[in-house]
């Protein structure tokens, strides 16, 4: 069993009748008496033992004035949040604020006269200029009160106190030092303190005038044998305290064990999924059911990073207007809302939002579509559109309100969705509820000190209240403790593991108020202030830490940030320990693989079409390139279904830009017609020709992105005007020719598949023949077109279907860079168009027949791998296998194994 480090059983018996014993936290103290109860005889009746917790007491002593009527003690004493508020309110009054970060500001100031208080430099905060005066005459500083904004600001508080007949925490303390001095409060014979590593002049001030006598009770002394574990980095130095901590527990399971974590707030989460791993395997089991882990943590998780309380937080922000597709696909598949049976219609719904490649999904969006594809996937009586229908009324309707207003109001809204979901919750889940429920009452509290919230306001009031409520799942008292630095002060463990003090950790690095004069808070030694005072208090920690076992590992890691760090030196120099290099997990996993080699079976192709499939296939000429560069990535993407979605933009993405330009070329053509009316058109019917193209093509896009202004279509205008004369100048100087198609859709059969294609535009040339042209915004290579396996099939194909073609070409529209690239046989030839036999050197193809013909045989090899299943994961260059399909081709893992 867990003892405390100092003799409790005999400090116990040697108080006298009416004494106490104050310990630091709540942990020690319920250790003092879980220690006094083990000594009591089973089935006897007998008293707690006079324990108390610092705080614990403070609350007694304030209620015990209170229950009295003492008139100083009739005010309310605020907790966090309503001083945010307050402090909040005063900075409006006292201070300029428009390039300040306000609410740090406010907890910073909070802090400061927390320090002034607790340090006894200020006992009225009303006369906080009276009092901070000497204090700035003696170290020299200004005498100027105007420079040293605290005071307008403490002042601008004090008033807001007064106001709701309010103090702060720290000026109860003070009035409990009154009271005990003017006797209102009876003293004790004797305190003893036990188990304090520091304690503010406030707080030992009320101690020392509670108490004819006072004595401070030290820790019994230990010879311990302390070694050293290096390691790589913090993950390795907590497998090797998990596993340590598992061999000692294995050698004796009832004996005390205690992992201190340096800084365990930063890194909780990382602490439990590593001792997990190592001490509990199967929990790692998704069919395992859920169970509080055998190992108790000082530290608690904030209710705001629980499942219940994050749940709760991310579904009401369905009632704001507008999100973003991270935030809905939190929301949508969310377990705590809803029926299981909508999963589907959530899901459809999501990904049909993402087709819409949005920046932001608006409430209207949001519910419109839910309506669609409820009706869509004949669902009877969907939940969800409703649901959504209800938010988006009160949405409209909910104005400013107070916040107990506002917390009913999250109340009703968690309830229409069905919050927190329709299975039985477990234990630790139960648990969160009770801690959800006491926030929304916190939240309540804040009424008389926030006024009227608006809705985002008050979600952030709730998240703050969340964020600052520890989450403790109520566990049986274990033999594996894992504690921060302050909760170990005063324990004392058979086995004992300290983590993360290298020399860098070790004392941590000062960090002062920046609200207050550093030469106040260096001479009286405040919190955080200065390198010398947390030397000193690591010092003391340290030496506490070092007497409370006799078996003591101590690791640090051998390199933090880049830089190469040892022990700290307030340790000595101990020898060094082996490392624990197994675990159950890892042995099992070696385990597994030493055992008997399994055959690999090469897994290349899917199943072949069914004729149903091949007589429409969906994605054209789309389908032959992917094919071509990567065959499995086109049967996940085509035949799968993984599709990915462009990532929204501020603006335009480049899909659409390239989209822009193909309707507005399309337009301009199908009004102009040919290059003779082309080259006789005046520049003023030019100008109005391409400004009525450009107008029309930019119509149904300005509809998708209404929230884009004014300013970027001008220069989306301008853009397009620009490009389209340069491009405009690059056809004028063709031969005759004229546009014979535009976005013409044509069924094509090929390999035994059957595509619907989109001919960009078909060119009639003077001789009789007939050019086909594929628009790029990009910069394509004529190369993909004469490779074994075709990398651009879209012009190849469309030649193959047109009998009266001898050239295909890419136009490259681009800005500045406007020019033709293709090949063929023509009477009158195009500059950037190049006969086939100087398509490149020692071309193998001579004339326009031999090139159909390749092409022809390689769309055909290219159709029937599609056909037929063909699916190995080989590509000619890396960026062909794109990393979207790394999940499912799992090329990361191969590549892994092959080295």
């Amino acid at each position: 069993m867990l003892q405390p480090a100092f003799p409790v059983l005999e400090i116990l018996a040697q108080l006298p009748p009416g004494g106490l014993l104050l310990t630091p936290n709540n942990r020690l103290r319920n250790r003092c008496r879980q220690v006094y109860a083990t000594r009591q005889e089973p089935g006897s009746c007998w008293a707690p033992p006079p324990v108390e917790s610092l705080q614990g007491w403070l609350d007694k002593l304030w209620f015990e004035l209170q229950r009295r009527g003492w008139t100083p003690a009739m005010k309310q004493v605020l907790n966090r949040e309503q001083r945010q508020l307050l402090w909040q309110r005063a900075l409006d009054q006292a201070l300029e604020r428009e390039l300040l970060n306000s609410q740090q500001l406010c907890r910073d100031a909070d802090g400061a006269l927390a320090q002034l208080l607790q340090w006894q430099l200020v006992t009225d905060i009303d006369r906080i200029d009276t009092a901070l005066e000497p204090l700035l005459e003696q170290f020299a500083l200004t005498l100027n009160r105007d420079q040293l904004p605290l005071i307008a600001l403490i002042k601008a508080f004090a008033h807001q106190l007064h106001t709701h007949n309010a103090i702060t925490p720290d000026q109860r303390d003070q009035l409990i030092l009154r009271a005990l001095h003017e006797g209102v409060i009876s003293k004790l014979p004797q305190i003893d303190t036990a188990g304090f590593a520091q304690i503010s002049p406030l707080a030992d001030a009320i101690i020392q005038a509670a108490a004819d006598t006072v004595n401070s009770r030290p820790s019994m002394e230990r010879k311990a044998e302390v070694r050293k574990a290096p390691c790589q980095d913090l993950q390795d130095e907590l497998y090797q305290a998990a596993r340590w901590a598992a061999g000692k527990l294995d050698g004796n399971p009832h004996a005390s064990v205690g992992i201190v974590v340096n800084n365990l707030g930063q890194c909780r989460a990382q602490v439990e999924a590593i001792f997990t791993r190592v001490l509990e395997p199967q929990y790692l089991d998704p069919r395992q059911p859920r169970y509080t882990l055998p190992f108790n943590f000082s530290a608690g998780t904030p209710l705001a990073q629980t499942p219940i309380g994050s749940g709760a937080l991310q579904l009401l922000e369905l009632l704001r207007d507008e999100w973003d597709y991270s935030q809905l696909r939190n929301l949508l598949f969310s377990p705590f809302w809803g029926d299981e049976d909508e999963i589907q219609l959530r899901a459809a719904l999501f990904r049909r939002l993402q087709k819409l490649e949005l920046r932001r999904i608006d409430g209207a969006t949001l519910r419109y579509w839910a309506e669609r594809v409820a009706q869509g996937l004949q669902l009877e009586s969907p939940q969800l559109p409703r649901q959504l229908e209800k938010l988006g009324d009160w949405q409209r309707r909910w104005q400013r309100a107070p916040t107990e207003i506002w917390a009913a109001r999250f109340s009703d809204a968690l309830a229409a969705l069905g919050w927190p979901g329709p299975r039985n919750p477990d234990s630790q889940e139960y648990q969160q509820l009770m801690h959800w429920e006491s926030a929304l009452e916190d939240l309540a509290a804040l009424s008389a000190y926030g006024g009227s919230l608006t809705l985002t306001q008050a979600l952030q009031q709730l998240r703050q209240i969340a964020s600052r409520t520890p989450f403790q799942a109520q566990t049986h008292d274990g033999p594996l403790q894992i504690l921060g630095v302050l909760e170990a002060g005063g324990l004392a463990f058979d086995h004992l593991r300290l983590v993360g003090f290298g020399q860098q950790q070790w004392p941590p690095a000062p960090a002062p108020n920046p609200l207050l004069p550093v030469q106040w808070q260096k001479h009286w030694k405040m919190p955080r202030a200065s390198a010398e005072r947390e030397l000193e208090l690591a010092r003391e920690l340290s030496d506490d830490l070092l007497n409370a076992s006799t078996d003591i590992v101590i690791s640090y890691a051998a390199e933090q940030d880049g830089v190469h760090q040892g022990l700290s030196s307030l340790f000595g120099s101990p020898a060094a320990t082996a490392p624990i290099e197994s675990d159950a997990l890892r042995d099992h996993c070696t385990q597994l693989d030493g055992a008997t080699a399994l055959d690999r079976v090469a897994d290349d192709r899917l199943p072949p079409l069914t004729p149903a499939d091949c007589e429409r296939v969906r994605g054209g000429a789309s389908v032959l390139k992917a094919q071509a560069l990567c065959p499995l990535n086109a049967q996940l993407r085509y035949r799968l279904g993984a599709n990915g979605f462009m990532q929204p933009n501020i603006g335009l993405n480049p899909a659409e830009r390239g989209n822009i330009v193909h309707q507005v070329l399309a337009e301009f053509w199908q009004q102009c017609g040919d290059v003779a009316h082309l080259q006789s058109q005046s520049e003023e019917n030019r100008r109005e020709q391409t400004e009525h193209a450009i107008e029309n093509s930019l119509r149904n896009v300005r509809k998708k992105h209404t929230h884009l202004p004014a300013g970027f279509w001008a220069m989306e205008q301008q853009r397009l005007r620009r490009l389209l004369e340069q491009w405009l100048q690059l056809e004028a100087n063709r031969p005759a020719f004229a546009v014979e198609k535009i976005e013409w859709e044509q069924q094509v059969e090929i390999g035994g598949l059957q595509f619907n294609l989109r001919l960009d535009r078909l060119d009639q040339l003077a001789s009789g023949e007939q050019l086909v042209i594929d628009y790029k915004t990009g910069t394509p290579s004529i190369r993909d077109w004469l490779g074994e396996r075709i990398r651009e099939p879209q012009l190849p194909l469309y030649a193959l279907f047109q009998p009266s073609a001898r050239a295909i070409a890419f136009g490259q529209v681009r800005n500045g860079d406007c020019k033709w690239s293709g090949c063929g046989e023509l009477e009158q030839p195009i500059d950037g168009v190049k006969a086939v036999a100087d398509t490149q050197k020692d071309s193998p193809y001579a004339t326009w027949d031999e090139l159909i013909q390749h092409w022809q045989h390689g769309l055909q090899l290219l159709a029937d791998e599609f056909r037929n299943g063909v699916a190995n994961l080989t590509f000619d260059r890396p960026a062909d296998n794109d990393s979207e399909l790394w999940p499912l081709n799992r090329w990361p893992e191969r590549e892994q194994q092959a080295e």
